[in-house]
């Protein structure tokens, strides 16, 4: 596969769009988007993030335990959120990029989202690395400026992918079953058609000077994952489903393919915004 520009009937380049997620208290991270995303040229939507408030985490503890450790609140407001992302794009029947609002875009994504528009045998595109060792396959597909392998084993996040229709469908029907964190069920062995880009075009804040980057955002804690919610106590159930993807994922080690610390792609400063006035639904698309 060799992705080429792709271009309208009109003429006019052609681009995946993009869904932020983004809590309404934290007007400053998305405030840093619109301008990071207008910079580009690239068309977003704001999709008002899911929060411990809104998601009823008692009332189906059958299948919120349905995970290999406990999920902390936090934790199952962030699939919830990717989950309204992954109906949008299943809904509308078309590609979307799906970032994290503490995402930090490498300064040529806009053509990387172009040339994009032309893959058609893959269900996700990982554009982030969190600076851990990924298993890629050994082919290369040109992707204009960048590269393209198969991404067989990931250890990144969920701040910034491309996701398609077929993909979202598999999501969907995967979450439908069994909850998990947002980034281990993209991750998830097998179920989607995933490829890795190289150099990453995406990280998130706080690894920005770990790939040399000067940090956009103030450093926060994570408040979806703490140390205390990966040592919570399993029930049995839990610790087998534990035991099973470990060993599942020792045997994808020894597929044929390629660990590569994926690096991340040219970021110039942007200075960092502290105010933003809009509503739940503020949106250039």
């Amino acid at each position: 596969m060799t992705p080429v520009n792709a271009k309208s009937e009109e003429g006019f380049e052609l681009q995946i769009q993009s869904l932020v997620i983004n809590v309404k208290s934290a007007s400053a991270r998305m405030a840093f988007q619109e301008k990071q995303l207008s910079m580009m040229g690239i068309a977003w939507k704001r999709i008002p993030a899911v929060t411990i408030n809104d998601i009823q985490i008692t009332n189906d503890n059958v299948y919120w335990d349905g995970w290999q450790r406990p999920l902390a609140p936090a934790e199952r407001a962030c699939l919830c959120s990717h989950m309204v992302c992954w109906k949008m794009v299943f809904n509308h029947n078309t590609p979307y990029l799906i970032l994290e609002d503490d995402a930090l875009l490498a300064d040529d994504l806009s053509e990387v989202l172009i040339a994009a528009t032309q893959i058609k045998d893959f269900d996700l595109l990982q554009l982030e690395t969190r600076n851990r060792a990924k298993l890629l396959g050994t082919k290369v597909f040109n992707f204009g400026s960048a590269e393209m392998r198969t991404l067989l084993v990931d250890r990144a996040g969920a701040a910034g992918y491309i996701l398609w229709p077929t993909g979202a469908k598999k999501l969907l029907n995967h979450v439908a079953k069994q909850p998990g964190l947002a980034d281990s069920i993209l991750a998830k062995p097998g179920l989607l058609r995933a490829a890795q880009i190289l150099p990453a075009r995406v990280i998130q804040n706080d690894m920005a000077q770990l790939f040399g980057v000067a940090p956009e955002l103030p450093p926060e804690a994570s408040s979806v994952s703490s140390a205390c919610h990966r040592r919570a106590r399993k029930s049995l159930s839990q610790t087998l489903r534990r035991i099973m993807a470990q060993l599942c994922l020792g045997i994808l080690q020894c597929q044929r393919g390629q660990k590569i610390m994926v690096p991340f792609g040219k970021k110039t400063r942007i200075s960092t915004i502290t105010t933003k006035t809009s509503s739940d639904d503020d949106a250039s698309l």
